[in-house]
């Protein structure tokens, strides 16, 4: 009777070890498939390309106003920009993808008329030289809120200001458009156009 119940242990002890083994590659395994997915995940994240029109921000002060841009920044890339890439006569979000979004920190004067404080949508009519350019302040400038997208979801009867401004085209190219917020201006630069404007506290 001693002999039967060893032998009826001994395979069900040789079971239990052999299964402490099988879990313990399994472990393995499991620790060696989730260091190869997280190469894996390395691996793709460093193929992952820059934007081609980067998201950029240009903020400071305007004869004491605080103005704050936000605009998406294409390159030239050797393309033909004004007249072929940007038409002329036709209203431009003033950079790539969202709507270039302008914000004054307090009531505003630009070109003798007032702006309230707040945030607008810039954008900008170009036209062939030696004509000015046309900039435009819409009220509606956010995808999310107002759901616009770039310049095609313009709204004219939505527009706060318009006003001329004179461009000039210098020998030098800007390759990445550009605003810059100057101490006594807004500054404009693509390719070999600029332009500025003044703002002043009302």
């Amino acid at each position: 009777m001693k002999k039967l119940s060893y032998l009826l242990i001994a395979p069900a002890f040789l079971f239990s070890c052999a299964g402490g083994e099988s879990t313990d590659e399994s472990n393995t395994d499991n620790a060696d498939t989730v260091e190869t997915i997280d190469t894996a995940t390395e691996e793709v994240e460093e193929v992952v390309e820059a934007p081609k029109s980067p998201r950029m921000s240009a903020s400071g002060t305007v004869n004491g106003v605080q103005v704050d841009i936000d605009y998406g920044s294409p390159s030239v890339r050797e393309r033909m920009i004004w007249g072929e890439l940007v038409p002329f006569d036709k209203i431009w979000r003033a950079g790539a993808n969202d709507a270039t979004a302008i914000t004054f920190g307090q009531d505003v004067s630009i070109d003798g008329k007032k702006v309230a404080a707040g945030t607008y949508a810039l954008f900008i009519i170009p036209q062939a030289s030696p004509a000015n350019w046309t900039v435009v302040l819409n009220e509606e400038w956010s995808k999310e809120i107002h759901g616009v997208w770039g310049a095609y979801d313009h709204k004219p009867e939505k527009d706060v200001l318009r006003f001329e401004v004179k461009p000039t085209f210098g020998e030098e190219n800007q390759e990445s458009m550009s605003f810059e917020v100057a101490d006594n201006a807004v500054n404009f630069k693509w390719e070999k156009a600029s332009f500025s404007f003044s703002v002043k506290a009302k």
